[in-house]
C-alpha cells in the first residue's frame, strides 16, 4: 500500500530509456559522457494509494443524517445582509469587500477564494457514526473542474488516495478528505463520515425558501445519542430544572419551585418530538428585514398534526389598541389545543390546593374556561411615571349567560383566592410579594381590585423594583359585556371605566411598523409585536451614564420585533417566525448616529 500504483510503471520507462541510449551509442563511435548519479532528475513521489472506499448512496445514508444545511447562494445572502445593515448604518465596504474580509478572517488563502464559486449553492450535513460520534461534511463549488483541482492543491499537500477520495494535509496535524464531482468539492475530516455524508452533502446543495436553511431530524438525533425522543426531552427538561435550581441557590430567587413552567416547556418540546423534521430558516431581505423562521413537519397521527390542522386566526380587541400608549407589546392569540392543555394543567394544580380561598379560585377558573370564546389579546406599555408598567388584556366570552357566570364567580374572589392561584403556579412568588383584594364598582362593572406590593426584606425588595412599581401596583379585573377585562398599572381604574362604558378614545395613530406587521400576519394563530424604543426611553431614567441616557432618550421611532405562529390547515406544517423589519434597522441606525454625535460626553 505504501507504493502508489502509478510507480509500478516506472521499470518500463527505464527500459525504454535504456533502448534509446543503446541506439544512440550505435551511431556514435565516441563513448558517451557519463552523467553523475546525483544529477539524474527523480520525479517526486505521488500520494500513497490505499484501498478504495464505497460512498453510500443518499437514500441508504439518510437514516444516519442528524442535520443538513443548505445555502442557496453565499453571494446573494451576503449582498442582502450588507444592503439591510447599510440601510441603517452606512458601511465602508461592499458585499464583495465583506466577502474578502470574511475569507481573510477565516484564514483562507487568496488561491482558495479565487477558485471558489461563491454564487453557487452550498450544502452540509452532520451524520451519526459509531460510538456516538458525529461527522460534518461540506459541499462547495469551484468555478470549474480545473479550478476545483487548483482548489484542492491550495488546501494543502495530497498525501493519500482511496478510490475517489483524496487525503489532503492542510497544515500541522490537520487533514481533510476531498471528493470531486465535476466542479463540486466535498470535504470532511473523517473517512467514515465521507462514506455516509458525501452524497447527502451533494443533495443538500439546492435553493431553499430562505437564504440559509438548517434541517434537524429529532428521531435520528435521539437515536445517535442512544435514546428516543420522549426520553431525550424528559432528560433535557430535567437538566433545565437542575440549572434553575443552581441559579436559585446562588440568587435566593426560585420563582418556579413546583415546576409549572417546566411542564409547559416539556409540552412545547413534545411538538418538536412529533416532527419528522424541523427547518430553521434565515432570510435577509432589504424589503422584509431579517426573518428567522421555524417549520415543524408533522408526523402522521401525531399531536402536532392536529395543531397544524387547527387554524384559528388571531383577533385583537380594538379596546386593547385604543387603551395603550407607548406600547412595548401588542398581541393576540387563539386558544387552540396546545394552550387549552396548558390552561387545564393550571386548573389541575389549582384544584390540588387545600388552603382557604382555593374553592373560590377553582370555581372562578372553571367558569372562565367554560366561557372562553377562543381568543385573547392584550398590550403592555411603559412610561416615565411610577408605576412605569401598565397594561390591558381582553378575553372574549361566548355569550351573555357565560359572561354572567364568570362575573358571579369573580365577585367571590379575595386575597386568599389570589394566594391559592399564585401558590399553585408560582409558589415562590408568595414569598416575594403580598397583595390585598377588594370589590369595587368601576363605572358599570363590578370589579375586583388587587393591590400588589413587595414584601419587605425579600429578594425583590430593592431600589430598582421600587422605582418600577413605586409603593405598589393596582390590577382591576371585571366583566364588561361579553369580555373579561384586566387592567393594571398606571391609570388602571380609568382604563377599566372607559372600556366598561364603551367610551374608549380613538387610538392614537399606530406606528406604520405595527400596522404593516398586523396586515402581514393575517390568518396566523398568534401575533406579538414588541417595540423596544419605549423601553429604552424608560430605562434611560434609571441609568447613571449621561451619554447612554441621552442616546436612549433619542429612541423616537419604533424598534419592532414581531413574532407569529400558526398551522397550514392541512396538518402538514406548523410554523413560527421572528422578524426584525427594516424599520428596526433604520431606528437602530439613528441611535448609533446619535451616540456618535454625542461623542464621549
Amino acid at each position: 500500500m505504501s507504493e502508489p500504483k502509478r510507480n509500478l510503471r516506472r521499470p518500463y520507462a527505464w527500459t525504454l530509456l535504456a533502448v534509446a541510449a543503446l541506439a544512440a551509442c550505435a551511431g556514435n563511435s565516441k563513448p558517451p559522457a557519463q552523467t553523475p548519479a546525483s544529477a539524474v532528475a527523480v520525479p517526486p513521489p505521488g500520494p500513497e494509494v490505499g484501498p478504495p472506499v464505497t460512498l453510500v448512496p443518499a437514500p441508504i445514508a439518510r437514516p444516519f443524517m442528524l442535520a443538513s444545511i443548505s445555502i442557496g447562494s453565499f453571494d446573494r445572502t451576503l449582498d442582502n445582509g450588507v444592503r439591510l445593515v447599510g440601510s441603517a448604518v452606512p458601511l465602508p465596504m461592499t458585499a464583495s469587500g465583506a466577502r474578502d474580509w470574511l475569507f481573510s478572517e477565516a484564514g483562507l488563502s487568496p488561491e482558495v477564494a479565487a477558485n471558489l464559486d461563491t454564487a453557487a449553492p452550498v450544502g452540509a450535513v452532520v451524520t451519526a457514526l459509531e460510538g456516538k460520534r458525529t461527522s460534518l461534511v461540506l459541499a462547495v463549488a469551484a468555478r470549474g473542474p480545473a479550478q476545483a483541482e487548483r482548489l484542492i492543491d491550495a488546501l494543502g499537500k495530497r498525501v493519500m488516495t482511496r478510490g475517489l477520495l483524496t487525503l489532503v494535509s492542510t497544515g500541522g496535524k490537520s487533514q481533510s478528505w476531498v471528493y470531486r464531482e465535476g466542479s463540486v468539492l466535498v470535504l470532511g475530516d473523517e473517512i467514515d463520515g465521507m462514506m455516509r455524508g458525501t452524497m447527502l452533502a451533494l443533495a443538500a446543495r439546492h435553493p431553499s425558501p430562505d437564504d440559509v436553511t438548517a434541517t434537524l431530524f429529532p428521531e435520528a438525533i435521539a437515536r445517535a445519542n442512544g435514546t428516543d425522543v420522549k426520553t431525550g426531552i424528559a432528560t433535557l427538561v430535567d437538566q433545565l430544572r437542575q440549572l434553575q435550581q443552581v441559579g436559585a441557590a446562588s440568587s435566593g430567587i426560585s420563582p418556579d419551585d413546583n415546576g409549572a413552567s417546566y411542564e409547559t416547556i416539556a409540552q412545547m418540546l413534545a411538538l418538536v418530538g412529533d416532527s419528522e423534521s424541523v427547518d430553521i430558516g434565515l432570510s435577509l431581505d432589504p424589503a422584509r428585514g431579517l426573518v428567522l423562521r421555524g417549520r415543524l413537519f408533522a408526523r402522521a397521527g401525531s399531536a402536532l398534526e392536529g395543531v397544524a390542522r387547527d387554524v384559528r386566526p388571531f383577533e385583537i380587541d380594538p379596546a386593547v389598541l385604543a387603551a395603550s400608549s407607548n406600547p412595548f407589546m401588542v398581541g393576540g392569540m387563539s386558544v387552540g389545543s396546545v394552550w387549552a392543555q396548558v390552561l387545564n394543567r393550571y386548573r389541575a394544580r389549582l384544584a390540588a390546593e387545600s388552603g382557604k380561598g382555593a374553592a373560590a379560585a377553582v370555581a372562578y377558573y372553571d367558569a372562565y374556561l367554560a366561557a372562553m370564546a377562543g381568543q385573547q389579546s392584550g398590550s403592555i406599555s411603559v412610561g416615565s411615571e411610577v408605576p412605569v408598567v401598565s397594561g390591558v388584556f381582553s378575553t372574549p366570552l361566548k355569550d351573555a349567560a357565560s359572561a354572567a357566570k364568570v362575573a358571579a364567580a369573580l365577585s367571590k374572589l379575595d386575597a386568599k383566592a389570589m394566594d391559592a392561584v399564585v401558590h399553585s403556579q408560582l409558589r415562590e412568588l408568595s414569598k416575594m410579594f403580598e397583595w390585598t383584594a377588594s370589590r369595587e364598582t368601576v363605572g358599570k362593572v363590578k370589579a375586583v381590585r388587587f393591590h400588589l406590593t413587595v414584601k419587605k426584606g425579600s429578594a425583590y425588595d430593592n431600589d430598582v423594583i421600587r422605582r418600577v412599581i413605586g409603593k405598589g401596583i393596582d390590577a382591576y379585573q371585571g366583566v364588561a359585556g361579553t369580555r373579561l377585562i384586566v387592567t393594571f398599572g398606571r391609570d388602571a381604574r380609568a382604563q377599566m371605566t372607559a372600556i366598561a362604558a364603551g367610551k374608549v378614545p380613538a387610538a392614537a395613530k399606530a406606528a406604520a411598523a405595527l400596522t404593516d406587521a398586523q396586515a402581514a400576519a393575517k390568518g396566523r394563530d398568534a401575533f406579538y409585536y414588541f417595540d423596544f424604543a419605549p423601553v429604552l426611553r424608560t430605562v434611560a431614567q434609571f441609568g447613571d451614564n449621561p451619554r447612554l441616557a441621552a442616546v436612549a432618550r433619542s429612541a423616537s421611532t419604533p424598534i419592532p420585533l414581531i413574532f407569529t405562529s400558526g398551522g397550514d390547515g392541512a396538518g402538514k406544517v406548523w410554523t413560527l417566525d421572528a422578524t426584525l423589519p427594516p424599520a428596526a434597522f433604520s431606528s437602530i441606525g439613528a441611535l448609533i448616529t446619535s451616540g456618535m454625535m454625542s461623542g464621549g460626553k
